[in-house]
């Protein structure tokens, strides 16, 4: 039953495999952001570990004893050593981070019956090489962070939390995510990847949009499209339609940071993700504006040649701008 629940751990009895859950936390005044992100890799150096990403400059993989991480479900929760990792709150006790923070009305990717989170109905199919999960797109956070020494007011900050679990990062991909947006109960995020299918792959994506207690569905399972994708210097811009709803999104890079990634279940790959980088999105009901706002303190990750998978990708619900 771990189907229908992302947050779980889903790696007992697993070879060649990794796990990793994402806590992003911004300060009360927005302008101090970080990442956290405990997870076990499953391979030929099997560990835990927990990595750390900020966006003043510091990044930092702390590694752990496999036998150092335990899980629980129903409530889930992990624990590595004296860290502590659940939808309700994080307690670290690392060398350059402590914090003991607690989440308030968190706001998940619905779970149905046919539809198990953000994958939809390819949460089911047990040969894919990435899973992706979103616990969270928008939450209250409240507690203390001490970071080198100095304290961080999180007296009443904002919380985002996703997974990622299975054999490898995808072989090119686009993601950003950010729930900074000024006097808006908003939330966005996007996920764009090359997926093997069979002998072949197509480009899948996942775009959620959280306002104001509702989530707005853009995937490649539920008839959405996405047209003209476009990345140049710093920026990405794309639009994504589906019925009657049209959302356009323009990104801009910040300063990014090195993170370790899974490959086959070995963190040896190296990506960058930046912190501060800022998603601008205008959201119409027809010829109607919803929303129209900026998002700040986003994550933002590119990783491999996406626009060449895009242009190969032989079922097309990826178009690029001409």
């Amino acid at each position: 039953m771990n189907i229908y629940h992302p947050e779980n751990y889903h790696g007992k009895n697993k070879k060649n495999f990794f796990e990793g859950w994402y806590f992003k936390n911004s300060d009360s005044q927005q302008k101090y952001v970080f990442a956290v992100i405990p997870g076990v890799s499953i391979g030929d150096d099997s560990h835990s570990f927990i990595q750390i990403i900020d966006n003043d400059g510091f990044s930092k993989y702390y590694r752990f004893d496999f036998d150092d991480f335990k899980s629980s479900n129903n409530p889930f929760s992990v624990s590595i050593r004296n860290n502590y990792f659940s939808l309700k709150k994080i307690v670290l006790n690392l060398e350059d981070i402590s914090a003991e923070l607690f989440f308030e009305n968190i706001k998940p990717w619905p779970v149905t019956l046919f539809k198990p989170g953000a994958m939809g109905p390819y949460g089911f199919l047990n040969f894919l090489e990435c899973y992706h999960g979103i616990l969270s797109f928008n939450h209250t956070v409240k507690g203390t962070v001490v970071v080198r020494g100095k304290e961080k007011d999180f007296k009443k900050g904002k919380g985002y939390i996703e997974k990622d679990w299975g054999r490898s990062f995808p072989k090119s991909w686009i993601w950003s995510a950010s729930n900074d947006f000024e006097n808006s109960d908003a939330s966005f995020t996007v996920s764009i990847a090359n997926v093997p299918f069979g002998r072949s792959y197509f480009v899948g994506f996942i775009l959620g949009l959280y306002l104001n207690g509702k989530i707005y569905q853009f995937t490649t399972y539920n008839g959405a499209k996405i047209h003209e994708l476009y990345i140049e210097n710093n920026k990405i811009s794309f639009k994504a339609s589906r019925k009657k709803y049209h959302l356009e999104v323009e990104i801009i890079k910040g300063k990014g940071n090195i993170l370790l990634a899974p490959k086959n279940g070995n963190m040896v790959g190296r990506i960058n993700e930046s912190l501060d980088s800022e998603i601008r999105i205008i959201f119409r009901k027809g010829n109607e504006i919803v929303f129209s706002g900026k998002g700040i303190n986003a994550g933002l990750e590119v990783n491999g040649d996406i626009l060449k998978d895009i242009k190969n990708d032989k079922k097309g619900k990826v178009f690029l701008k001409e």
